[in-house]
């Protein structure tokens, strides 16, 4: 699908999301929120970041950080703020990414987006009041397909080279996966994007190949103890299925929980974002929740081959350090 297209088919995706946020709009006199914190200081509404707590939140909370979905190319974080309401009410120190949209990008930059934010993170976790000892990382649907890809490559020395994308230094105990969206190379309602993921200088990137087949990546790394949501009501459902398959033939410890037809409400594509108080959504959060404290202490140990435990400034340093002696 052409540009304008695309951006068409993002005004329409938009509407209704506007509509039910306003609907949906509560009362957070129980939360403290530090909004629009940019985590690159260009002024691009796509490079900004939320932290919420509860108000009498005390240092030492986990922390969960969120990428929201859209596609890869509608909303910001605000699409997702009253899901990640929740998990502040529940004991864990939120933030929330943006990052910018298709057709503006492309997914490699979409991802390095992601990977500044959460660099972000973890240089000044002291300043925005952060304990980084339990980190998580969730997200839904193209949301998801970026938590997982961040962690994928966190996890990877070799995907840091495909890439060229430096580790952000975090330590991820857990992922939360709402209905990802693993392919990126679509056949259905999503078919829109296929021809905005990579661009130009993308094709001779080293990571084309994970680019357009992202689960690919799970060849050259390992993840952390993984939560997946689903349901026969997810348009993408088989994509959540794909994943849950792979996850078991790695060996990564891993569980899913896959909804049957609803009985009250239609239990649809990320239904517990969208409509973060219904019953069953409540249950999502919980499930989540409890997922990653049983996962405490859990995250991958180094084998010496994929997973990379170091300070981000040492990351960093050693990953430019690289990159000059190819020159």
């Amino acid at each position: 699908m052409s540009k304008a297209g695309v951006l068409a088919f993002r005004y329409l995706f938009q509407v209704g999301d506007w509509a039910r946020l306003r609907k949906l709009e509560q009362d957070t006199s129980d939360l403290e929120l530090n909004l629009d914190i940019p985590y690159l200081d260009d002024g691009n509404k796509g490079h900004l970041l939320d932290v919420y707590k509860a108000k009498d939140a005390k240092l030492g909370n986990p922390v969960v950080i969120n990428i929201h979905g859209g596609g890869l190319f509608a909303s910001f974080k605000d699409l997702n703020a009253n899901f990640n309401y929740e998990f502040a009410r529940r004991g864990f120190d939120v933030v929330s990414l943006s990052y910018i949209r298709l057709p503006d990008t492309t997914f490699w930059h979409q991802i390095d987006d992601c990977m500044n934010g959460l660099r972000y993170v973890a240089t000044h976790a002291k300043e925005l009041g952060l304990d980084l000892s339990n980190v998580y990382l969730t997200g839904d649907s193209a949301g998801a397909l970026l938590a997982y890809t961040c962690c994928a490559i966190e996890n990877s020395e070799e995907l840091q080279e495909s890439f060229d994308i430096a580790p952000a230094g975090l330590n991820y105990g857990g992922l939360g996966l709402v209905s990802i969206m693993i392919d990126t190379t679509r056949h259905d309602l999503m078919a829109a994007i296929t021809d905005q993921i990579a661009k130009g200088e993308d094709f001779d990137r080293d990571c084309i190949g994970y680019l357009q087949d992202p689960a690919s990546m799970l060849d050259v790394t390992t993840l952390p103890p993984v939560y997946q949501v689903t349901g026969v009501q997810d348009l993408i459902q088989k994509d959540s299925l794909k994943l849950e398959k792979l996850l078991t033939g790695k060996g990564i410890k891993h569980e899913i929980k896959d909804y049957p037809k609803g009985k009250e409400r239609k239990l649809d594509h990320v239904f517990s974002v969208k409509f973060p108080k219904w019953p069953k959504s409540q249950e999502v959060i919980d499930n989540i929740c409890a997922w990653f404290r049983q996962s405490a202490g859990s995250a991958p140990v180094s084998d010496g081959k994929y997973f990379v435990c170091c300070s981000t400034r040492d990351a960093f340093k050693a990953h430019e350090a690289t990159k000059a002696a190819k020159k």
